[in-house]
Formats: C-alpha cells, structure tokens, sequence
C-alpha cells in the first residue's frame, strides 16, 4: 500500500508519543544519496489485555532517486518485546512469511510506502504492564542493489497493557462493525476479530464470510462457536468458499452437531429453477456431511444432466455417506466421461485412493481437444501414487513414433513429472507442423521401446509383490 508523503506523516500527528518515544526517524546513506524518514506507527500505545493492535510500517523518500526494495509478505519485519523485569514476551510468529513469491517495491522521490503489521500474530501480551516493543525492518535481506540503505530501521516505543476489560472489548468490537459496515479494511477486520473468543462477534464474521466466502481467517474464526447463528453464518462457506475453507466449515457444523440442520437449511434449493444455483446447492450439501444429503444427491444424479449432475457426483462423494463406494464406482463405465471424472473426485474425497483403472479408459479413448483427456491425465499423475507412471505408460501407443501427433507427447510429458516416471521427454521430438525426419522417428521408436521395457520390468516387480502378499490382505485391498 503506497500512500503521499503527507498522507503518511499524518499518521503521526493523530497520536500521542508515549514517554518521548519517537516513531519516525531519518536515514541517510551518504554514499548513493539515499535519505528516507522512516519507522512503525502503532496504532495505539494503551491497550487492553487480548485487545487486537496494528503497526504501520512508513517509508517516505527525501532523496532525488529511487528506493528500492523486494519482499516476502511481511517477512523483513520482526517484533520483539520485554516485559518490565526485562524477560522476552511470547513469540506467536512462525516464521512462515518467507514462503511466497517475491514482490518488488519502489518509492519515487516525495512519495512514500506503508505496510500495515498484526501486533497480535507476533506477540502475546497476556499480562497488564509495561512492554518495551522494538519493531525492525532489514532491508539487508536483498542488499545486491545500488541504493542500500546499508543499516535497519529502528523503533522502539512503550506499551502499556492494561486488565482485560469487557465494556472496552465491546466498544472494540463494535469499532469493527463500523469498519466491516463501510467496507474497509476487511482482512485487518478479520485478523482483529478472530482474536476475540466472544459470541458477541459471530454477526460481524458472519457479515466479513457473505463478503468473501474463501476468507479463511474469519471462517475459521466462526468455525469456533457451537450456536445455530454460527453455523447459518458458515452456509455461504459450503456454497461459494474454496475446498480448503468450505472444509473448515464442514469441522465447524461437525464439532457443533449442525449438519443435519444445514443440510436442511439447503435442501429446498436443490429445486430451484437456476442450474448455477443448483450445482452449488449440491457442493454445499455434500459439504455438510450429513446423512440427509445422500437421498436428494443421489435423485439429482439420476435425474439431472450436465453440470448438475457432475457436481451431485462429487459431492455423493465428499458426503462421506457410506452408499457412496457403490454409486460412484457404477458411474466409472457411463459414457460421459465428464461424469465419470466427477466420480473419480467424488471417491477421492470420499478418501479412497486414486486408482488408475479409473481413469485410463478416459486417456486411451481421448487426445488433442478433449478436456477429459488432459484432466484425467493429470488425476493420475498427480494423485497415482506408485501407480501414476506404470497407468501413464500403459496407455502409450507403442507402434506410434509420430513426431506430429501430440497423443504420445503428452503422455511423456506427464510421465516427466510423475513420482518415479521415467525421464524421456527431452528426448522426444514433438512438432505439431511437420512430420519429422526419419532420424527423428527412430529416435522416438527408441524411446518408446525403452518405455516398453520399463513398464514391463515394473509389471513384473508389481506381480511379485502380489505374489509375496498375504490372499486375506489382498482380498481386503481388492475391497477397499
């Protein structure tokens, strides 16, 4: 977030420095000419005990030059404080900000940068009392440039924690509302919310996940209250939210015994008149976990086509209903072989393993064009496990060395990168536009007689493992 010089100084005259502490300094590097006003600006500097604070991280550029700078997330921030006998606070940071891409930053002359810090997801101040914070920023990180600062930014400023207090974490809270309400900074909204464990901020969750269905902040945060009015909160999370935050929301109604109450609460828009609505009715009851959804899923299944119908597959499947198995493996010989994916999803969340008999009629019956042939190409390679490859390989053509037919081409492709797989793709030629000299050709025959072996050399191992397993355990594995 850039913002003017003016805007950011500003900032510093809204507060009151607690005990002379300075939250602005200047820096210079008289060598490249460098000359920045830099610092943190905490948002306050009283606050209560589980209260949620911000710090503002201000960079404005005095110099006739670029400043530049890279960054991972908030990763060239740390935060440490002491409490009045000296003894470090507890670290909440788990160091995980330098997993992400890049972003690189630039400050024109007269402009500035701030970037905005979570007190609470560094810290924990569980006890009143004064608090020496010491904020830093290491520009030194990415230091290979010729505008380095050469030196940190610095600043050191008092906390006073006061006793927790109710009447104040209402007025936080409502504080919040208003933010929520004008549309604001709704991700610090979520932070400072899920940091107060009180009923009294479900509504505003509530509010920020029909804002922002995948917010995984505020789902998780309404996923910790057990009441109905949590629960209906969580219905827009099964029904717009991403996989990993509807999954957080199916917890949530499984910890607080609200599946069948969701599920009811969903059931009437499987008849709506809406396709779109429909197909997301049907991820979100298959999301609820609840036993009243197998029934109705399964009628949408028989009855619907297309869309629909593929999402009532998936969704049999992540409903974990025991009649599940059975339903979605009858699927895998229908001719649509779009629903016959959505089966294979449907078993993968219904937590069986991916086998690659499921999938190979899909490979070896497409090619160029036909999305289910890509799609069920990467279902094997990336969830096969040991099968991936030997499946991959076994639907080569072997009798195929084109240069210009792209069906052998993908395959080696997705055998490059599969757990195990054979390494040929660099040896392949593959033009789409011509096709291919003799020499080329023999190459790839070459290829895919080496192929040949290795997938035969791989049955062979497979058989015997089988053989060296126990008849009881493999009638088991065949059930599973």
């Amino acid at each position: 977030m850039k913002k003017p010089i003016f805007a950011l100084l500003c900032l510093t005259t809204a507060l009151s420095p607690a005990r002379g502490a300075v939250f602005l300094q200047d820096y210079t590097n008289a060598a490249n000419g460098i000359d920045l006003r830099a610092g943190f600006i905490p948002d306050a500097t009283r606050i209560v005990v589980g209260e949620p604070m911000f710090l503002t991280f201000v960079v404005s550029n005095h110099s006739a030059q670029l400043f530049e700078f890279q960054h991972v997330r908030n990763e060239i921030f740390s935060v440490t404080a002491t409490n009045g006998a000296g003894q470090g606070v507890k670290s909440r940071y788990s160091g995980m900000d330098g997993n992400g891409f890049v972003t690189r930053e630039t400050v024109r002359p007269g402009e500035g940068y701030a970037r905005r810090i979570f007190l609470n997801e560094r810290l924990q101040f569980e006890e009143p009392g004064d608090y020496q914070v010491t904020c830093r920023c290491d520009f030194g990180y990415f230091s290979n440039r010729s505008n380095v600062l050469g030196r940190p930014i610095v600043t050191a400023f008092t906390l006073s924690v006061l006793p927790a207090n109710p009447q104040r974490m209402a007025e936080i809270v409502q504080a919040w509302g208003q933010v929520i309400q004008a549309n604001g900074a709704l991700n610090e909204a979520a932070q400072a919310l899920a940091e107060i464990d009180d009923p009294q901020t479900i509504p505003l969750l509530a509010s920020l996940v029909a804002k922002d269905a995948s917010s995984y902040i505020a789902v998780q945060a309404l996923a910790r209250f057990t009441n109905a009015a949590a629960a209906d909160g969580l219905l827009p999370v099964l029904r717009h939210g991403e996989d990993y935050v509807a999954g957080i929301a199916r917890e949530g109604l499984s910890k607080s015994h609200q599946n069948d109450r969701a599920a009811r609460q969903l059931l009437p828009e499987l008849e709506s008149s809406d396709p779109v609505e429909r197909i997301r009715t049907a991820r979100a009851l298959g999301w609820t976990g609840s036993a009243l959804a197998f029934a109705p899923l399964y009628s949408v299944l028989q009855a619907e086509t297309g869309l629909v119908r593929y999402a009532a597959a998936t969704a049999i499947g992540r409903s974990g209903d025991a009649r599940s198995f059975e339903v979605l493996t009858n699927c895998l010989s229908d001719p649509d072989f779009a629903l016959r994916l959505a089966a294979v999803n449907g078993l993968r969340a219904l937590g069986r393993p991916l086998q690659a008999a499921w999938v190979k009629p899909m490979i070896v019956s497409g090619g160029e064009n036909i999305p289910t042939f890509y799609e069920a190409i990467d279902l094997l390679r990336i969830y096969g496990g040991e099968q991936a490859a030997p499946g991959l390989a076994s639907c080569l053509h072997f009798d195929d060395p084109s240069v210009r037919h792209p069906y052998n081409f993908r395959l080696i492709l997705a055998l490059e990168y599969s757990p195990n797989g054979p390494q040929y793709f660099y040896k392949w030629h593959h033009d789409p536009n011509r096709d291919g000299t003799q020499a080329e050709l023999a190459e790839n025959r070459q290829v895919l007689s080496e192929l040949k072996a290795w997938l035969s050399r791989q049955t062979q191992n497979q058989a015997g493992r089988d053989a060296a397993t126990p008849s009881l355990h493999r009638a088991t594995k065949a059930q599973e």
